[in-house]
């Protein structure tokens, strides 16, 4: 019996120390990192968040977290545009980000497909190795409907507990079972770029009438949603626990670039792309149903 005890002590010490370093990172200060992890995109004049925004990185430069799941190394979500636009303002005079010689802002769609295909011209992404991501291969990249739900209630509980006693993460939902996860533990595309398919619906520059697009998919999303081209336009107001963001960053001597009110498309179109005419009315339905997602403002 001290023995097993005793093994029970050494495995949890074990997992203790697994999550200390994993962690590690975390523990940075969120807006450094923000900035540090800024990813160049090949043959283009702008770099690319290789993570979405997470609520840790929102409440240092807001000092709140408006989000419904909560977890400090999860993405942001139930942000507006408008309220992209006020934590831009705020980050871009943040000196961390005036040291980098960067201005940070939303991307636009051409910027965030080119960014998200790696180089694809297919549905989905392309992998380091030349792997072309397929609907059958999306797990491996995205969080959507098929996967959000993969462990035990009682295993996502110890893992809260383990996380919450080492990285001292401020809230954990012990209720939770489905929404987005913490980002980048799906394998990234071929430019290092994490969760570009699903997790959180990413808002961009672009206007789409008196609308902004917000592209990616999410985690209560089928994989159709989820393909390169697909996108989805709501209010400049509406804040909802599917809708989070993605950095975009020029050098300050080439600022914001214009945005396209059509959205363009780098490198072919596919069925998403004709989802651009329902996909609101249906993303809408998906999300008044999904459990504590909030209602969309007035």
């Amino acid at each position: 019996m001290k023995r097993l005890a005793l093994l029970l002590l050494l495995a949890f010490l074990a997992l203790a120390v697994w999550l200390a370093a994993r962690g590690g990172g975390a523990r940075r200060d969120p807006v450094e990192r923000l900035v540090a992890e800024m990813v160049q995109i090949p043959g283009r004049d702008f770099r690319m968040g290789k993570y979405e925004v997470t609520q840790a990185q929102w409440e240092a430069v807001m000092g709140e977290n408006p989000s419904v799941f909560k977890g400090a190394d999860h993405p942001v979500e139930c942000v507006s545009w408008d309220d992209c636009q006020a934590f831009l303002e705020k980050l871009n005079a943040h000196p961390a980000a005036r040291a980098s010689g960067l201005v940070f802002r939303l991307p636009t769609e051409e910027e965030w497909e080119t960014a998200c295909r790696a180089g694809s011209t297919n549905a989905y992404c392309r992998l380091a190795d030349g792997t072309e991501i397929t609907e059958a291969t999306l797990g491996r990249v995205a969080w959507y409907d098929n996967n959000a739900l993969t462990r035990p209630r009682w295993l996502s509980r110890f893992l809260a507990f383990a996380e919450r006693l080492v990285d001292r993460v401020r809230e954990v939902d012990w209720h939770e079972t489905l929404s987005h996860k913490p980002v980048g533990r799906k394998e990234p595309n071929a430019w290092g770029l994490h969760d570009m398919h699903g997790n959180v619906w990413e808002w961009t520059e672009t206007a789409d009438g008196e609308n902004r697009v917000s592209r990616g998919g999410g985690w209560f999303f089928t994989a159709w949603f989820c393909e390169s081209s697909g996108r989805f336009w709501a209010s400049p107001s509406l804040r909802n626990g599917y809708l989070g963001f993605r950095l975009c960053a020029s050098g300050r001597a080439d600022t914001a670039p214009a945005s396209r009110a059509s959205g363009a498309r780098d490198g072919g179109t596919s069925r998403a792309e004709r989802g651009g005419d329902s996909g609101p009315s249906e993303a809408s339905a998906h999300a008044e149903s999904a459990e504590g997602a909030k209602e969309p403002a007035p």
